[in-house]
Order: structure tokens, then C-alpha cells, then sequence
């Protein structure tokens, strides 16, 4: 192999090293937060919930994605991950929120449609368990 084409092939090996999945992206240090706020909601329906009312519940969940305060925002269900003794599958529905300040999760908090689904809904639920968190640190 000729000097010219080990330069080539170190290269590419250099290059190809360089590179990363983009899902292998290393976590940012933010400098302390990025001033992004996460609401995380688990809801803990009651036994007697009828399919029709699950129905409704989603289509409630679903108008509190569109508060105009909130940044981003997902509804979701327990995956069919392994149990271990971590893990929690027994709420039915979860909602993640993204607010850019926390007087914008203040106004979703007192946001008619917020409101509105805590009256018509809370007698659905067994337990409500909320998780906010300011973000540190991102992917």
C-alpha cells in the first residue's frame, strides 16, 4: 500500500470516528436551566370508567394541548415496558407540558379550558400525581 493511500484510509477513519448517530447526542450543559418549566400529570382513573368517558376524557386532554401558553405539550398512556419495582404502569393517562416561563404555566394553570376540564373530569380519577421540573440540562 502506497503512502498516498494510507493517508486516504487514516482519513476516513478519522472521519468516520468524528462522526455520531443523531441519536447519540451528549446531554448540554444548560449553565444551570434553560428557563423551560415541565409539567408532568399521571392520572389514576377510577375502576368504574366507562369506555364512552375514557372517550371524553382524551378528547378533554387533548383541548388542554391547545392553551395557547403552553410551548409543547403530549398525552400519553403506560408503555408495555417490563414491571420492575421502579416502575409505575397503574395510571391510565399522562399528559407532559413545556411552558417557556412560569408565568405562562401560572396563566395555564387559571386558563378557562384548564379549568373547565378539572370540573367536568376530577370525578373520573382516583389520584392525580404532578411532577414539575425545571429543565437543566437537554439532548
Amino acid at each position: 500500500m502506497n503512502h498516498s493511500m494510507k493517508i486516504l484510509i487514516i482519513g476516513l477513519l478519522v472521519a468516520v470516528a468524528g462522526c455520531k448517530a443523531s441519536n447519540d447526542q451528549p446531554i448540554t450543559d444548560t449553565g444551570g436551566h434553560t428557563g423551560l418549566l415541565q409539567h408532568n400529570v399521571y392520572f389514576y382513573l377510577n375502576d368504574d370508567v366507562t369506555s364512552e368517558e375514557r372517550e371524553q376524557f382524551e378528547g378533554g386532554l387533548k383541548e388542554l394541548l391547545q392553551i395557547e401558553d403552553v410551548y409543547k405539550a403530549e398525552t400519553g398512556i403506560p408503555a408495555a415496558t417490563e414491571q420492575r419495582d421502579v416502575t409505575d404502569h397503574d395510571f391510565v393517562y399522562s399528559i407532559f407540558s413545556w411552558f417557556e416561563t412560569i408565568e405562562d404555566h401560572e396563566r395555564y394553570q387559571e386558563h378557562p379550558i384548564h379549568l373547565d376540564f378539572i370540573d367536568k373530569y376530577s370525578h373520573l380519577w382516583a389520584n392525580v400525581r404532578v411532577y414539575d421540573s425545571e429543565i437543566i440540562s437537554t439532548r
